[in-house]
């Protein structure tokens, strides 16, 4: 009589037994699946996300930037939220936070050069008219905070510790504008895409020729630079030593590289030893049309 119940209810625990493992099993399913569908979408939005789209700081640059390289920052300021759209895409992506999406180093370098423009634009714009926003009344530059790439730095970390650094490309100092009259100007446009190198030539020969930031007076043999040469001395003259193998390099043979003109020729005839090298004064205002 006590092995009767027994009998009864064996197949029972083992029925239930049966449909928990099928339970658990299809609820194994669903949970795989549903890791999957949210793996598709974030990568889906993965992609979307880093692509970086150059079209509004271009449409910016060319409509609020003159043929000087000159800012109406007034009307920049009325567009402040298109700019912001740009500024929150590099902020979110960077050749650092996804490698995968910058083919070469011509293509990164457009990357930090642009958003080192496009950061100080924001922040010249988003305080005008106050024309200390880059530059304090003592003349000092001011290290002011950004995002690239989900990483917080300041302009200086952009400038000496990535893009200097990692490109070793002097051309650099006369692409990236630090909001001050005396920066090389500011391009109208973003650097088209492939474009980098030929944009660093032309930049290169537009602030060499400008009398502004360099001159040469033959008869007194005396070459007046840019501070900029001044300040990146060694960027200028590492390269002549990479590219010339000449160990004790003159800025002049850096000058000479893009010189067009009479002061060319002049310069080029006159021994290295007998150049003597000045700097103008560098005007730190606000570089407001």
């Amino acid at each position: 009589m006590i092995a009767t119940p027994q009998f009864i209810f064996t197949p029972l625990k083992n029925h239930i037994s049966w449909a928990a493992w099928g339970v658990t099993k299809m609820k194994n399913r669903s949970v795989l699946f549903a890791g999957l569908l949210l793996f598709a979408c974030a990568g889906a939005f993965g992609v979307y996300a880093q692509e970086i789209n150059y079209s509004e700081y271009d449409r910016l640059t060319r409509k609020y930037v003159d043929e000087r390289g000159l800012v109406n920052y007034n009307g920049l300021k009325s567009e402040l939220g298109a700019l912001k759209t740009f500024i929150d895409q590099i902020s979110a992506v960077s050749p650092h936070s996804h490698p995968q999406q910058f083919k070469d180093a011509g293509e990164q370098l457009r990357y930090w050069m642009t958003a080192y423009n496009a950061w100080v634009l924001y922040i010249a714009a988003s305080e005008y008219p106050s024309k200390s926003a880059l530059w304090n009344f003592l003349g000092l530059f001011r290290n002011r905070d950004i995002k690239l790439g989900g990483k917080q730095m300041g302009l200086e970390d952009l400038e000496h510790k990535i893009i200097r650094p990692g490109y070793k490309e002097p051309r650099i100092h006369f692409y990236i504008n630090c909001a001050a009259f005396s920066c090389p100007a500011l391009w109208q446009g973003a650097i088209p895409q492939g474009k980098t190198w030929d944009v660093l030539d032309r930049s290169a020969k537009r602030f060499i020729n400008d009398a502004r930031h360099v001159k040469y007076d033959a008869a007194a043999k005396k070459l007046y630079l840019s501070k900029i040469f001044d300040w990146f001395k060694a960027d200028f003259l590492n390269y002549l030593k990479e590219k010339n193998g000449d160990q004790t390099p003159h800025i002049a043979q850096y000058i000479l590289i893009y010189l067009d003109g009479p002061s060319r020729e002049a310069l080029q005839k006159t021994p290295l030893n007998e150049i003597s090298v000045s700097y103008f004064s560098y005007d730190k205002s606000l570089n407001e049309q």
